[in-house]
């Protein structure tokens, strides 16, 4: 089993099977919330590739529906509720 490694200079290790691709490995990293940079530094591809990849619909696609899928629809539906009430000055 991998580790996420706490260091801020060390990248994070992923437990995820060598089938999976180095683009997928940095979308995983991308939707827990990492930065281009960690992902470049976790996957030894320049940070700026990750940036590339960001800018395409389809990865950002795919780093929405993974952080969905960590934090659940219900939570996003509860987020969506509050913010309604708040514009509306529900008292």
């Amino acid at each position: 089993m991998g580790n996420v490694n706490a260091h801020a200079d060390a990248p994070p290790v992923l437990p995820l099977s060598p089938k999976v691709s180095r683009k997928e490995r940095a979308a995983v990293l991308l939707a827990l919330g990492g930065t281009s940079t960690i992902a470049g530094r976790a996957l030894d591809v320049d940070p700026s590739t990750v940036r590339r990849w960001r800018q395409t619909p389809g990865f950002r696609a795919t780093v929405t529906d993974l952080r969905l899928r960590l934090v659940g629809d219900d939570a996003v539906g509860a987020l969506t509720a509050e913010t309604a009430s708040e514009k509306g000055g529900g008292r």
